[in-house]
């Protein structure tokens, strides 16, 4: 793709656009598929709820480990290579997880999974970044996390079914069969042009000075990590995936105990909280278009923040289905932001890096959240566990707050490939 053709991007309604969403759509209702019947499987082995958390963190820590270098592999091999290649690791795990002998084995399969779904993520958002044009990268990016959020929603009413007909293993093949079948999906959707090899003898006579290579992975990153806006960035993704973290730890308990409402009902403050957050995307995604990055990320931010507080004092349960809906609300509007700024401020040479360095952060949140609310909860009690979500978003709100506006077409918005550092 020329410059001039990547400045210009996909709009929002292209077909190609509208294929990269539906193999996102494709493998999130894989991995929604699992959702509900991993933890049970788990226990055929004779495990205990520690031996569930571990399967799951072990997940995170690799997807997370996967995150540092997938960036530099996406730079230099290209979007197409590593996200067939990643889609290909999960479904080859999780079709051998799904026939796993014994728990360490299911670790062992999952945490290779892990590898593959940083590569296969890394690759569909470096990718996303690439094509969407300046003025439509909120709107791309509101519709990439509505299509994930759907496949949320689907996958795991599906998942209980096939569990429930074929056993609690089916999912984990039908996951493993989609992400397989998503490989090659994959690698067509995120390519490109490619110049036939007959074609290369009337190549022309390359100049005597020849550009030199790419710098390395951390000298692309050091620029970034100097701009406020991808500071911010990153800690939005952070403190985004640890409240989500943090709520999955904390929600379900308070449900039950505190509220004293069944297990079967588990389910509706985070259906809540999941439609909310779907219903205001598309608009989200269009304010952050029209009137900058941080028209739509500071407001939802400060949202977070009261939401996340003000859910240890919810004293009934419509109570709190009706905060987890705000804090949806806020979630929903604070989405398309962050990775437009990202886009905003990498350069071509530097998407790889760029989006390696957003996903680490969201991942290193991810990772924290359920260790932290977990502690806080046992040690001071519910309320401040939720207390420390709110506090996370209002030192995010803070960093968001003061960092710069990155939108093309607003005033005073540097240029997407000029990076310069905060004043």
């Amino acid at each position: 793709m020329t410059r001039s053709a990547e400045a210009r991007g996909v709009r929002s309604g292209s077909s190609r656009l509208r294929a990269v969403l539906a193999v996102s759509l494709f493998v999130m209702f894989g991995f929604g598929l699992i959702v509900p019947t991993l933890p049970l499987f788990a226990k055929r082995f004779g495990v205990r709820e520690a031996g569930v958390g571990l399967l799951l963190t072990v997940f995170s820590g690799t997807r997370l480990a996967g995150d540092v270098f997938a960036g530099k592999l996406i730079d230099r091999w290209g979007d197409r290579l590593i996200g067939g290649l990643g889609a290909a690791i999960v479904g080859a795990s999780s079709v051998a997880a799904g026939a796993a002998p014994n728990f360490p084995a299911l670790v062992v399969l999952r945490g290779i999974g892990g590898v593959g779904s940083a590569f296969f993520l890394g690759a569909l958002l470096a990718h996303l970044i690439g094509i969407a044009g300046p003025g439509e990268r909120g709107r791309v990016m509101g519709m990439f996390q509505g299509v994930v959020g759907i496949g949320f929603i689907l996958g795991p009413i599906f998942g209980g079914v096939l569990a429930a007909v074929w056993g609690l293993s089916a999912p984990l093949y039908a996951y493993g069969a989609i992400c397989l079948a998503s490989a090659p999906l994959t690698a067509r959707v995120l390519g490109g042009p490619r110049h036939a090899a007959a074609g290369l003898a009337e190549a022309p006579t390359l100049p005597e000075e020849v550009p030199s290579p790419a710098p390395p992975a951390p000298a692309r990153l050091r620029p970034l990590l100097r701009d406020s806006a991808y500071r911010a960035a990153l800690a939005t993704s952070a403190a985004t995936f640890f409240a989500t973290a943090a709520m999955q730890t904390l929600v379900p308990g308070m449900w039950r105990d505190a509220l004293g409402r069944s297990e079967a009902q588990a389910g509706i403050p985070f259906t809540a909280n999941a439609v909310a957050g779907l219903a205001v995307l598309w608009h989200a995604g269009a304010v952050t278009d029209r009137r900058g990055r941080k028209s739509a990320l500071v407001p939802a931010l400060a949202l977070a923040a009261a939401s996340g507080a003000a859910l240890g004092y919810a004293s009934s349960a419509w109570a709190l289905v009706a905060l987890m809906a705000v804090a949806g609300v806020a979630n929903g509007y604070s989405r398309p932001a962050p990775t437009a700024m990202v886009a905003d401020v990498a350069s071509p040479e530097s998407r790889g890096v760029a989006v390696g360095g957003y996903r680490t952060a969201g991942d290193i949140g991810a990772f924290i959240g359920p260790i932290a609310a977990g502690l806080l909860a046992q040690g001071f009690g519910r309320r401040a566990a939720f207390i420390a979500v709110g506090a996370v978003f209002a030192l995010t709100f803070a960093m968001a707050a003061a960092a710069r506006e990155t939108a093309p077409f607003r005033a005073g918005a540097q240029p997407a490939e000029r990076i310069r550092p905060a004043i």
